[in-house]
């Protein structure tokens, strides 16, 4: 699975007791953090590109930063059997001029880009997108689950 992810968001990845879940990154990895060694082991692959998580345990509900070169990745780790992920290809986000609509609420609207999501707040409260407050609109990364006010909404490329 691609995930398109804007450097200055947060993002979710699943773990599974099951099976390891590997996520490489366009870059180096120069150092990460986050967790604890009874929640997982890590392994570092692909001369540095990639780590592999093996869960230990299933309450697992940690932050996690990655440090590459140029950049650094923000990320959720949580423990969910039903939605884990097994491989994921971080790729840059970028905001685009051709979408199609998704999802059209009374609240908002939900378009798919090829590298980007973009939601739009119809309501004249604040919407609560992922961990980010939006007034009217804006680009989110694609890939990783998108919650819309506590809801889970998208995931795996497609709308729940």
């Amino acid at each position: 699975m691609i995930y398109y992810i804007f450097k200055e968001q947060i993002f979710t990845v699943f773990l599974s007791l099951t099976h390891l879940t590997a996520i490489t990154f366009n870059d180096r990895i120069y150092d990460y953090v986050g967790g604890q060694e009874q929640d997982f082991k890590i392994y570092e692959l692909n001369k540095k590109r990639s780590l592999v998580f093996e869960p230990k345990r299933s309450d697992i509900n940690r932050n996690f930063i990655v440090f590459g070169k140029k950049d650094k990745h923000h990320f959720n780790i949580k423990y969910d059997d039903t939605l884990s992920n097994k491989d994921i290809e971080i790729k840059e986000a970028r905001p685009c001029k051709l979408y199609t609509l998704l999802k059209d609420t009374e609240d908002y609207q939900l378009f798919e880009c090829p590298m980007s999501l973009l939601v739009i707040n119809k309501s004249e409260s604040k919407l609560k997108v992922n961990e980010s407050i939006i007034s009217k609109k804006k680009f989110i990364s694609k890939g990783p689950p998108v919650w819309i006010n506590n809801q889970m909404t998208y995931y795996k490329g497609r709308l729940l």
